[in-house]
């Protein structure tokens, strides 16, 4: 009898965890802002500025997966994203997978610089160009919003607010496979 108990209370407990997975991966999912609707599919080709000021075109195909990331230096939870963002880049980062940081209208080279410094961040960051690389994207209305792009150039996933690490690592884990 006890061990039916056991058994019982097992999957009960099994079935919660499941579900509260799930949940987080569908919150993570569909909390994206009413402009996403509008987002393309593909990813066009963007124009962005180096911290130098240069403009550099990333091209609409990347031959990796990446997860470009849009943020400001001086936004709380894009700062308290950055530290799985760069774990992320740590694990996977490499020729599958990168990350790419672009500070958003108001961000100065100056700031990100320092933000860079401050919080270790191991992946390459660009300025945006105006208001173009966030219009191509389908508008980024609140920072942080990152997209995952596979490397065939496919938008796989759009994030509106903070990343929570397991949520990115299994949509990768899902992508790759």
């Amino acid at each position: 009898m006890l061990s039916l108990l056991k058994k019982r209370k097992f999957w009960i407990e099994f079935v919660i965890w499941i579900g509260l997975l799930i949940g987080v991966y569908a919150f993570t999912q569909w909390r994206g802002s009413p402009m996403a609707v509008k987002a393309p599919q593909q990813l066009p080709s963007l124009i962005v500025r180096s911290l130098s000021g240069r403009p550099i075109e990333l091209p609409a195909v990347p031959k990796r997966m990446i997860l470009i990331n849009f943020w400001a230096p001086d936004c709380p939870a894009c700062l308290a994203e950055t530290p799985a963002l760069v774990q992320l880049q740590q694990w996977f980062g490499g020729k599958s997978f990168s990350i790419i940081g672009i500070g958003v209208n108001g961000s100065t080279a100056k700031a990100v610089r320092a933000r860079m410094r401050e919080l270790g961040i191991n992946y390459p960051e660009y300025l945006a160009a105006g208001q173009g690389v966030s219009q191509a994207l389908g508008g980024v209305v609140l920072t942080p919003t990152s997209i995952l792009v596979n490397g065939k150039g496919r938008i796989v996933g759009r994030y509106v607010g903070a990343i929570a690490l397991p949520v990115i690592v299994w949509k990768l884990l899902w992508t790759w496979v």
